[in-house]
């Protein structure tokens, strides 16, 4: 009986505390994240950046709003060498660059006094302008040129804007002064056929 007592007191106090832990953070965060991904169209890497708000509404949701940037950039490399002329770099350099507003909602699994775990899942609408094209070298035995000769058809949109979701897994960190630092790692997709897959991000905010 007395061990039964002293169990049931144990639990109690436990789970006091993780009560206490999960009141303790203050509702709002303001973070700055930067990061990189692997964009799919090109499967060319670049880097992110962005700004978040989050907003607890229940003692484990969350709504958040992020505004983000991304660029990635990437080359086909080709370099010519003519006789008795210096070497050329030829090579076939493109760029996809956008920006996105996103709405989230998050499930914060962890929520104790300074660690925060959970998983965000959000909408996005995405303007994005890309230089990607398909391209084809020919040769001067075929063009009697003494340089080879790219030739660029661009078959997308230069500009594009679209929707879509993206799915996030995020652990932080919350030191004196409410500071929390933490990391976020997902992907995203959207109606113009983008995926931007992994993402990893480091944040760094202010809780208040």
């Amino acid at each position: 009986m007395k061990k039964l007592l002293l169990l049931s007191i144990c639990l109690l106090l436990t789970g006091k505390s993780i009560g206490q832990g999960v009141h303790s953070l203050p509702d709002r965060l303001l973070t700055a994240n930067i990061g990189f991904g692997k964009a799919g169209t090109g499967d060319i890497y670049g880097v992110q950046v962005g700004f978040e708000y989050e907003k607890k509404f229940r003692p484990r949701l969350s709504w958040s709003t992020e505004f983000t940037t991304t660029i990635h950039d990437g080359s086909e490399l080709f370099l010519v060498q003519v006789e008795g002329q210096p070497q050329e770099d030829m090579s076939y350099r493109f760029n996809t660059t956008g920006m996105q507003l996103a709405g989230k909602l998050g499930y914060h699994f962890l929520r104790q006094k300074r660690a925060d775990f959970g998983v965000k899942l959000g909408a996005l609408a995405r303007y994005q302008t890309s230089s990607l094209s398909s391209n084809e070298i020919l040769f001067p035995a075929l063009t009697g040129y003494p340089l080879p000769v790219r030739i660029l058809r661009n078959n997308e949109p230069q500009r594009t804007i679209a929707a879509g979701g993206l799915f996030q897994l995020f652990g932080r960190y919350t030191f004196k002064r409410n500071i929390a630092i933490g990391a976020t790692a997902g992907m995203q997709f959207d109606t113009n056929g983008d995926i931007i897959f992994p993402q990893f991000s480091l944040t760094i905010g202010k809780r208040f």
